[in-house]
């Protein structure tokens, strides 16, 4: 999944066909011009989606 920088600096994903009520854990990473990946720092992060369908999910690099 990428993420789009149409609204810089604020970046942007729509993720599809997750259920209703499922738990997961996601992580970002950052891919530079030459192709190197850096994942952000710490544990996972956490998000249970609720009883109906359209979230919104606000992030900050860690």
């Amino acid at each position: 999944m990428g993420l789009s920088a149409t609204g810089y600096p604020v970046w942007s994903a729509t993720v599809k066909a997750v259920p209703v009520s499922t738990a997961f854990t996601y992580k970002y990473p950052k891919k530079d011009a030459s192709g190197n990946v850096t994942w952000e720092s710490g544990t996972n992060r956490a998000y249970t989606t609720g009883g109906s369908s359209g979230y919104t999910v606000s992030d900050t690099w860690k």
